[in-house]
């Protein structure tokens, strides 16, 4: 029977165990990933508790991956997304745009949440019959929508006016210098609340609903299918309703 050289076993024991703290503190230590946004409240803001910021968050959590996200303009998000500066983009419509015009983005196939442009009015609360129903109405809305300058225009509305400012376009609507502005449902809730405005009605149905992907650089391309799961199992286990409907109940109260 061979004689157990202990002296060796130990040697093995503590280089085993460094090996292991080792690995264990580059898993810790490993850097974030960083992921632009471009959006406001309620979908994301600096402290990273924003809607979407939180469904994010967990879907990346859910494959073991942080992530750090920062507020960026619009346009500088995808430029840098683009370049790999930054690990992706937050959220982002999914009509093959994106990725036409930005080659290096890869959309993660799995939307987690619909941006609804919808209508709102103060004097007029009735049903909307799309965009060519906006005729018989002074119309406001945001600049730097593509899809409202795609179809909102002086030939299929009384009187169009074009702001830069989404507080300023709503107050359109209490001064009366408009009859209904268009703009993105929660955000247009987030305005009112927060300014404290009053009276104004969600005109039915959307004019328009866009589903929202997260985009990632395609050095990244090895997390598109986990985190398009992470995201379904998230939908299916009533993760992101719950993060939406807590989101939209601040506005009922």
């Amino acid at each position: 029977m061979k004689k157990v050289n202990f002296k060796t076993m130990a040697v093995f024991v503590i280089m085993a165990a460094v090996v292991s703290c080792l690995l264990l503190n580059t898993a810790d230590s490993a850097e974030p990933l960083v992921i632009a946004s471009s959006h406001g409240s309620p979908f994301s803001n600096r402290e990273g508790t924003g809607m979407i910021d939180l469904i994010v968050k967990e879907a990346f959590s859910k494959i073991g991956v942080k992530i750090q996200i920062v507020p960026v303009d619009g346009k500088t998000a995808l430029e840098k997304a683009n370049q790999g500066i930054y690990d992706g983009d937050i959220m982002r419509v999914g009509d093959g745009i994106i990725t036409w015009k930005y080659s290096n983005l890869i959309q993660v196939p799995e939307t987690f949440h619909t941006f609804e442009f919808v209508g709102f009015g103060k004097n007029v609360n009735v049903p909307m019959t799309g965009w060519n129903g906006l005729k018989p109405y002074r119309v406001g809305i945001g600049i730097g929508w593509i899809i409202l300058d795609d179809n909102v225009n002086a030939e299929n509305t009384k009187s169009l006016v074009r702001v830069i400012n989404p507080s300023d376009l709503f107050n359109t609507l209490m001064k009366g210098e408009t009859d209904i502005v268009i703009y993105e449902r929660l955000m247009g809730y987030d305005i009112i609340k927060g300014g404290g405005l009053s009276d104004i009605h969600v005109l039915e149905p959307p004019f328009s609903s866009k589903p929202m992907f997260l985009y990632l650089n395609k050095k990244h391309k090895d997390l598109v299918p986990k985190l398009a799961a992470a995201i379904s199992d998230m939908k299916k286990d009533g993760t992101i309703q719950k993060i939406i409907a807590e989101t939209v109940g601040k506005y009922k109260k």
